[in-house]
């Protein structure tokens, strides 16, 4: 089972060390989701976010929270939305909250972002989701609607598309990354449980 689960989990998520953003232009202009290519999203994924999770300089209030939630002990989940993109809406309906309140011993940060640092929360309270649920927002360097000033990077990893959904583990460690839209709760609980397993890189 332990071979199996990173296989089935393969279909449905991209090895982090793959991601970066090359989301096809054609997606991007039609579901208004992206931010214009990182130039700097070539750095390896691994290295980049434990580079920021070790040292924390030049972070974000958001990022600094997040840092802090993900380098304690246990299985950390962080979800990048936006009450304006349909496609996070339409994920907030399939039940996070049901996910939520099964998986007591997981935290969950939502990071709100490309919102004028607005947090959206009458729409996270339309769909139930729980007050355990840290909710963050990630500040552009302008007006949110000039997709040239929104950020595009969280602890040194590129966000170009919401919502986009990452699971920690064990101590700072990138586990999965969801970045290219919506995911199934299913999915998610299967990222939960192999977050939890015993890995080995052999």
């Amino acid at each position: 089972m332990r071979r199996l689960l990173p296989l089935v989990l393969a279909l449905v998520v991209l090895p982090v060390s793959a991601q970066g953003s090359d989301t096809p232009a054609e997606a991007s202009d039609l579901q208004d989701h992206t931010t214009p290519a990182d130039p700097d999203a070539t750095v390896p994924a691994e290295a980049a976010v434990l580079d920021a999770l070790r040292d924390g300089r030049a972070l974000t209030p958001a990022e600094q929270a997040v840092r802090e939630t993900v380098l304690q002990d246990g299985v950390h989940v962080v979800h990048f939305w936006a009450p304006w993109c349909d496609n996070s809406v339409a994920e907030l309906r399939q039940g996070w909250y049901e996910v939520i309140e099964e998986e007591e011993d997981v935290s969950f940060t939502f990071v709100t972002v490309w919102n004028d640092g607005e947090a959206g929360q009458e729409t996270l309270d339309r769909y139930a989701i729980p007050e355990r649920v840290a909710v963050l927002t990630q500040p552009d360097h302008g007006p949110s609607d000039d997709k040239a000033l929104r950020r595009r990077r969280f602890l040194g990893l590129p966000v170009t598309w919401i919502p986009t959904t990452w699971v920690f583990r064990e101590n700072g460690e990138l586990a999965y990354a969801f970045n290219y839209g919506e995911l199934t709760m299913d999915q998610l609980r299967q990222a939960l449980d192999g977050a939890r397993s015993e890995w080995s890189h052999d």
